[in-house]
């Protein structure tokens, strides 16, 4: 009961932050470019509610990625997120009236198939503990990702790329600490815990520069950098330092699955719009 609930998290994770981009994008097009890295932008976004919506989203889809990643290996909860692409494709479709394209619907199928490879490898485990030097990089990192964000965004050439792969490292590393977090009872003392403040500062700083990278670029090219980093990354935090490890050691399985639905979702980030 408690794997089929993390599964269903991881999924209602994707569909949450799948509508949320689409919101998301909406709002900020609105808006005049953003040339520093700073909060108020945000403030000023939620007066629209396209973004209010989008960002209650997001939020919501934290204590979904919590339960998720307590239960379930990284590699086999990031490529069920980056199933959200799937969803904002399925939103142009049948809300805003777009016509999928051949290749979109058959990337549909790769990643479909990569995921149920991954399901087959998965079981209920929980993360081995890691050094407190580790803990404490993984805690304060959102303040390195926002130092080179504030750096990088006045670039003129490559800033959007930039700012999609740091809100992909950020938006990966609350997958990170999510999973590094140990909910004890009672469940109030986790107030207490560097590792959920930490997961909320990764989600801020990857919901900001996400939100600004989408004003510099295609939204197709920006979630295809972003689901990549955030795919990634955690997968290989998860597999060398907290002791991910597939059922019956079938990483045959976890490589391809996570290739298939990896490339799956590159090629409907890349190739959204219709033929």
């Amino acid at each position: 009961m408690v794997f089929r609930l993390a599964l269903l998290a991881a999924v209602g994770v994707a569909l949450c932050n799948g509508i949320a981009a689409e919101l998301e994008k909406n709002s900020a097009d609105k808006h005049a470019r953003v040339i520093t890295l700073k909060f108020s932008f945000l403030t000023s976004l939620v007066r629209d509610w396209p973004y209010l919506l989008g960002l209650l989203l997001d939020f919501t889809a934290w204590p979904l990625t919590l339960v998720a990643v307590h239960e379930l290996p990284l590699f086999v909860v990031q490529p069920i997120v980056a199933f959200s692409v799937v969803v904002t494709a399925v939103i142009d479709k049948f809300i805003l009236r777009r016509t999928l394209s051949a290749r979109s619907l058959v990337a549909m199928g790769i990643i479909f198939f990569g995921l149920i490879m991954l399901s087959l490898t998965a079981q209920p485990e929980k993360a081995q503990a890691v050094g407190q030097i580790v803990k404490w990089i993984i805690v304060f990192f959102p303040l390195l990702l926002a130092l080179i964000a504030s750096m990088s965004i006045k670039t003129k050439k490559y800033s959007a790329a930039i700012l999609a792969a740091i809100s992909g490292l950020a938006f990966g590393g609350t997958a990170i600490t999510g999973r590094m977090l140990v909910i004890s009872h009672p469940y109030w003392q986790i107030l207490y815990s560097p590792l959920l403040w930490s997961l909320f500062a990764y989600g801020l700083v990857g919901i900001l520069t996400f939100t600004i990278a989408l004003q510099r670029h295609q939204a197709s090219v920006i979630n295809a950098t972003m689901v990549a980093f955030e795919t990634l990354i955690p997968i290989w935090v998860g597999i060398t330092l907290l002791g991910d490890r597939p059922r019956q050691g079938q990483w045959f399985l976890v490589i391809f699955g996570v290739a298939l639905a990896l490339a799956g979702t590159i090629m409907i980030s890349l190739h959204p719009a219709s033929d």
